[in-house]
């Protein structure tokens, strides 16, 4: 359930024909569609190899994509693949910037709509790191503030009996 290594080879949802964004049930219906056409039974004996083949990579993306923990994690090794292309472009390819009128690039159109349970992680997460920042910060202030006060009082301390 790896990435493809290389750039040009098709993805899940290419082998699909469906969107990033799909839903699952785009996927159940577009891998329907898919098999009715390639299905190894409705092939002329010649090429029946051939559809062998294209059938099990149609299994192979459906298997991913129609499981949400597996779809996750590929569409997590689909973007990495792209940050890192994007990056390789940039220092190997030249310095491209995205034409005007366009979408801003393949990370935009990677991105699916966050659902409402993960909006709430992600308020929770954001919540918890401001605390964390807040708090450490915070005893950071205190404890200076204690060392000022304590130098203070040993420097009038050692002052008053000098």
């Amino acid at each position: 359930m790896s990435a493809n290594p290389h750039p040009d080879a098709d993805n899940h949802y290419q082998r699909l024909g469906v969107a990033f964004t799909a839903s699952p049930a785009e996927i159940t219906r577009a891998y329907r569609a898919a098999m009715k056409r390639v299905h190894p039974d409705r092939q002329r004996a010649a090429g029946r190899a051939v559809a062998e083949e294209r059938a099990k990579r149609l299994n192979q993306a459906y298997a991913v994509l129609s499981r949400p923990v597996a779809r996750a994690e590929y569409d997590r090794a689909i973007r990495a693949e792209t940050v890192q292309d994007q990056l390789m472009n940039r220092y190997v390819g030249g310095f491209a910037m995205p034409q005007p009128g366009s979408s801003g690039g393949d990370g935009q159109r990677l991105r699916r709509a966050p659902t409402a349970a993960q909006r709430r992680e992600r308020a929770r997460s954001d919540h918890d790191a401001l605390v964390s920042v807040v708090v450490a910060f915070g005893g950071i202030t205190l404890a200076i503030v204690g060392l000022l006060v304590a130098w203070a009082v040993l420097s009038w301390a050692v002052g008053a009996v000098v």
